[in-house]
């Protein structure tokens, strides 16, 4: 069975791996020791900055389970001011955007306050159109069906659940009969039908 994917299971993840990154200061320091403009990601994830926490979480999932390079702005560039809009944090964004194969757009209560999350849908989806919404709940949820913003119904979504063999996967889906896996998703293929 499939379901949305939970605020505290993902914060709980990012807080078991506190050791990777004890402090702003560290992330800043560590981050500018391997910067590099032109690094490429699978995945630019599209967030809240409220949800700092619960997205620390969520690059930790999916780098355990499929080894992709994800991009969160604060963690691989934290010299950026998030709460300005400025001409210099979006012309690294869009630089980091050029540089994603996919983005996953992190939607949970605090999305809608986000004065980026809209802006870098808006660019990415001109540029690439490769996005789903990873709806980010706060209690458990075996639903599988997602309604966010009305823009966001234009995009997949995707949710967390296991393959044939008890895998831990993340589907992008249409609806929860017509989907593929998350790596399969980003190598160009889309959810497909499949039977009951």
């Amino acid at each position: 069975m499939a379901m949305k994917f939970n605020e505290s299971e993902l914060k709980s993840l990012a807080q078991n791996n506190k050791g990777l990154f004890e402090s702003s200061s560290q992330i800043l320091k560590s981050a500018s020791a391997k910067f590099d403009i032109n690094k490429t990601y699978d995945i630019f994830i599209s967030h809240s900055f409220h949800d700092a926490e619960v997205i620390h979480g969520l690059k930790l999932f999916i780098e355990n389970i499929y080894s992709l390079r994800v991009y969160v702005d604060w963690i691989d560039d934290p010299e950026l001011d998030r709460t300005k809009v400025s001409k210099y944090t979006a012309d690294r964004l869009r630089n980091r955007m050029n540089n994603c194969k996919t983005m996953l757009v992190a939607h949970s209560e605090s999305s809608p306050e986000s004065k980026w999350v809209p802006w870098e849908i808006g660019y990415f989806d001109s540029r690439n159109g490769r996005i789903a919404v990873l709806p980010i709940t706060k209690a458990s949820s075996n639903s599988e069906q997602f309604e966010g913003q009305e823009y966001l119904g234009l995009y997949s979504y995707g949710v967390r659940g296991e393959d044939t063999i008890k895998r831990t996967k993340i589907w992008i889906q249409e609806n929860p009969k017509k989907y593929v896996d998350l790596a399969a998703w980003i190598a160009g293929k889309e959810p497909f039908e499949r039977s009951a």
